[in-house]
């Protein structure tokens, strides 16, 4: 596993190619650093942006309309089309912000409205992992002011990115074959206790307390090899375990 090159200089413009690592590598390498400023993705004409602060994911924006918050709510089926039409049509007028038109509208209260922005944001975050291929950048700096905010660490961001994704090349790439051997971190306790694991992963890393190898994590899990492959790369990048 490889991170993007950096410069020494903190206030640095970053910039690079995406391979099938970068961004999962970014998230992990910016929360480490404890970066704040934006972070912009481009891929297949698709521009999507992430404010960090401290290292920890605030809020993401995308210019793909299956991105956007109506998506979000029509798909999640709490509200119907006929009110989501109706409330797009005042929000366009105003220029308000669609849960804000929600909320005046008494469609849905301000609760539901934070519960669904968060789960948009989480959807474009997992979305920028999964593509392999395009362009980023990072600018260091103040963020914008916003008034829903994710406020999830960025290694945790990657460790469920990777967990979801599709591509089992990618996966094992990452995890060195089946004689690469792990090891848990001093810090890999406190750290499981900030990820969102589930029992198959915390018996993963009870199984590193000594030198294993990812053969033999295979055999012992009931995961599922892909499943374990992808977990392992999860826990690399959020430093709670390495190689032996």
């Amino acid at each position: 596993m490889s991170l993007p090159a950096r410069s020494d200089d903190p206030n640095a413009h970053e910039r690079g190619e995406i391979l099938g690592d970068t961004i999962p590598g970014l998230f992990a390498d910016l929360d480490q650093r404890r970066a704040t400023g934006t972070l912009v993705v481009s891929t297949a004409g698709v521009r999507r942006t992430v404010q960090l602060q401290g290292g920890r994911v605030q809020f993401a924006a995308s210019t793909d309309r299956d991105d956007r918050f109506n998506q979000v709510l029509i798909k999640s089926g709490v509200i119907t089309l006929k009110n989501l039409l109706r409330a797009v049509e005042v929000a366009l007028a105003t220029r308000d912000r669609l849960g804000e038109v929600l909320i005046k509208m008494k469609m849905m209260p301000r609760a539901d409205v934070e519960k669904y922005v968060r789960m948009q944001v989480r959807q474009i975050l997992f979305g920028i992992i999964e593509r392999p291929a395009g362009q980023w950048s990072f600018e260091p700096g103040p963020i914008a002011a916003e008034t829903i905010r994710l406020d999830l660490p960025g290694r945790v961001v990657a460790f469920e990115g990777v967990r979801r994704l599709a591509s089992w090349t990618r996966a094992y790439e990452q995890v060195g074959g089946l004689n690469a051997e792990y090891l848990a971190t001093n810090e890999a306790a406190g750290i499981a206790d900030d990820l969102p694991l589930v029992p198959g992963e915390r018996a993963l890393l009870t199984m590193c307390r000594n030198p294993t190898s990812l053969g033999e994590m295979c055999e012992a899990s009931q995961m599922g090899d892909f499943q374990v492959c992808r977990s392992v790369w999860g826990l690399l990048l959020a430093s709670a375990l390495m190689k032996a």
